[in-house]
C-alpha cells in the first residue's frame, strides 16, 4: 500500500465515522423531538424517561445504520475529495502523474468494505435485537398487553389469545386451531386446544398450559350408513410450539420480517407462515441495497473529480441534488413493493437500472 493510499484511507475513515456520528445523532434527535410525548405518556419520572429513551434508541441504532448506510458512505467519500480539492492537494497529485481514477480507487474500495457492514448488520445484528426494536416508544419496559388473533405457525396452525404479555411471557385465554392435513379435506378444522393460561417454558421449547383441553373431532362409522362425529376431549399440559414470546412480540410490528436474517426468512417460507411473495420483496430489497449504495457513492464522487480547482459548494450542491433524487427513487421503489400486479424484483432493481448508466456517464466524462 502506497503512502497516498494510506493517506486517502485515513481521511476517508475519519470522514466516515464523523458522518456516521452526525447523521445518526441527527436522526435520533429529530425522532425524539417528534415523539417525545410517547415517552412521557404514563406520567413517569424524569430519570425513567431518560432511561427508557436511551434504552429504546440504543437498540435501534443498527436499524438506523442500515437505513442511512448509503448516505453515510457517500458523504464520507465526497467529503474526502472535497477536502483534497479545497486544499489544492488534487493539483499536486495530478502534477505527479497520478490520474483521478487512481485517486478515487482506494475510496471506492473502502466504500465497498463499509457497504459489506450493511450485510453483516442485516444478517447478524438486526435478528439478535429484533425483539427490542419491536418495542413501541410508549412501552419500552414491555408492559403492554397485546391481543393475538390467528397468528400462523406453519400452514396448519392458528394461534389466538385474549391477552399476551411479552414481559411475563404468558398468554391468557389461549385458543389454538389445528387444520387437517388430509388432502381430501384441505383447510378443515381438525382439533382445537384451549387453555386458561399458557406460560412459556424455554427448557421444553413450548407453552406450559393451565387447564388445557384438546378437543378433536373423531369420525365414527359404526352403527349406521352415514358417518357420525363425536368430540374427544383430552387434557393437555404442553403446547410444543416454535413461536417464542420474542417472536410473538416481533410479529405485532407491521415490518417485523425486515428484521429477520435470510436464514430465518427461508425457514418461514418452508414452514408456510408467510406469503412467499412478501419474502421475495425483502430478499430483493436486501440484495440490491449494497449495490444502490455503491451507485450513490459513485454519483456523488463524480462531481468532485475535477482536475481544475472549482467551487466546492457548487459541486456539493450538484452532488446532493443528484444523490437525493437517486435516494428518493430507491425509497419510492421500496414503497411499491407488495403492490398487486408488480413483480417484486422490479421496484428493487429499477433505481439500479436507471442510475448505473448515469454514474458510468459521469465517471467517463471526468477529465484526468
Amino acid at each position: 500500500m502506497k503512502t497516498l493510499d494510506r493517506y486517502l484511507l485515513h481521511t476517508f475513515l475519519v470522514n466516515y465515522f464523523l458522518s456516521l456520528f452526525v447523521l445518526i445523532s441527527l436522526y435520533v434527535v429529530l425522532d425524539l423531538f417528534v415523539n417525545l410525548d410517547e415517552f412521557t405518556k404514563h406520567g413517569k419520572g424524569v430519570f425513567r424517561i431518560i432511561y427508557d429513551a436511551a434504552d429504546y434508541y440504543f437498540y435501534n441504532l443498527p436499524l438506523y445504520f442500515a437505513q442511512l448506510s448509503g448516505v453515510i458512505t457517500a458523504f464520507a467519500a465526497c467529503g474526502t475529495l472535497a477536502r483534497l480539492q479545497r486544499q489544492n492537494e488534487i493539483t499536486a497529485i495530478l502534477a505527479s502523474g497520478t490520474s483521478l481514477y487512481r485517486l478515487a480507487a482506494p475510496i471506492i474500495v473502502a466504500g465497498l468494505v463499509m457497504n459489506a457492514l450493511v450485510i453483516v448488520d442485516y444478517e447478524v445484528v438486526l435478528p439478535k435485537v429484533a425483539p427490542k426494536i419491536a418495542r413501541s416508544r410508549d412501552d419500552v419496559e414491555g408492559n403492554r398487553i397485546y391481543e393475538l388473533w390467528f397468528v400462523r405457525e406453519g400452514d396448519r396452525r392458528l394461534i389466538s389469545g385474549l391477552q399476551f404479555s411479552p414481559r411475563l411471557e404468558a398468554i391468557r385465554d389461549l385458543i389454538v386451531m389445528e387444520l387437517s392435513d388430509d388432502p381430501g379435506q384441505p383447510g378443515q378444522l381438525k382439533e382445537v386446544l384451549t387453555a386458561d393460561r399458557a406460560q412459556w417454558d424455554a427448557g421444553q421449547r413450548g407453552w406450559a398450559l393451565t387447564r388445557g383441553i384438546q378437543v378433536t373431532a373423531v369420525e365414527d362409522n359404526q352403527g349406521g350408513l352415514f358417518g357420525q362425529h363425536y368430540l374427544d376431549r383430552v387434557p393437555s399440559e404442553l403446547l410444543a410450539c416454535g413461536l417464542t414470546p420474542e417472536e410473538l412480540q416481533l410479529r405485532q410490528r407491521s415490518q417485523w420480517m425486515a428484521f429477520l436474517s435470510t436464514r430465518q426468512l427461508n425457514l418461514l417460507a418452508q414452514r408456510g407462515d408467510i406469503n412467499p411473495q412478501r419474502i421475495a420483496h425483502i430478499k430483493h430489497s436486501r440484495f440490491t441495497l449494497p449495490i444502490s449504495n455503491m451507485i450513490l457513492l459513485l454519483l456523488g464522487m463524480s462531481f468532485f473529480m475535477q482536475r481544475l480547482p472549482g467551487s466546492v459548494l457548487t459541486q456539493g450542491a450538484k452532488a446532493v441534488g443528484t444523490c437525493a433524487f437517486a435516494f428518493l427513487l430507491t425509497f419510492v421503489g421500496q414503497q411499491l413493493m407488495g403492490t398487486a400486479g408488480i413483480n417484486p424484483a422490479v421496484p428493487a432493481w429499477l433505481p439500479i437500472f436507471v442510475f448505473t448508466p448515469v454514474a458510468a456517464l459521469l465517471l467517463d466524462n471526468v477529465k484526468t
